[in-house]
């Protein structure tokens, strides 16, 4: 009796387990259906990159067709970097002091460590605030209160748009 009922609550334990994914995917996927615009941008540098390290932006799409708040958007790219020891990648934006000016998607994070080499980023977030994007590498060695930017890219145009 005592293993039967440990058989049923495995299996109503696994049965969660799948509609919890099964509820994943179709979010992902209705998620991605939303995102139909795709956006150019001409990413300009917010901090000159050394040596061999970069950035590629491979793709941006949204649920419109340029920056605006309130929309959701998916930022695809690769980093390459090997000039620090303990870096992390960051999607940001310049809005003023104030609250959020942008959240992760569930699922997403706005930050992503770096190692050594190159690094594949995807990042999906919801635009709150006006301001200027960016993604930029931060070198978390650097204590210096006031900027510890080590390199990065704007993604356009200021977001001007309420």
């Amino acid at each position: 009796m005592k293993k039967q009922i440990i058989i049923a609550i495995a299996c109503m334990a696994a049965a969660f387990t799948f509609t919890g994914c099964l509820h994943t995917s179709r979010a992902a996927a209705q998620q991605d259906r939303q995102l139909q615009y795709t956006l150019r941008v001409t990413p300009e540098i917010k901090r000159a990159f050394q040596s061999d390290d970069s950035m590629k932006i491979r793709s941006i799409t949204g649920t419109a067709p340029q920056f605006q708040t309130g929309g959701t958007y998916r930022v695809v790219g690769t980093c390459t970097q090997q000039t620090l020891k303990n870096a992390t990648l960051y999607l940001g934006n310049t809005a003023e002091a104030g609250p959020e000016a942008l959240v992760a998607s569930a699922g997403s994070s706005l930050f992503r460590p770096l190692l050594n080499g190159t690094t594949e980023f995807d990042i999906t977030f919801t635009l709150l605030r006006p301001g200027l994007l960016h993604v930029t590498i931060y070198d978390l060695d650097n204590h210096n209160k006031d900027d510890n930017a080590y390199a990065g890219i704007y993604l356009g145009d200021v977001v001007n748009r309420r």
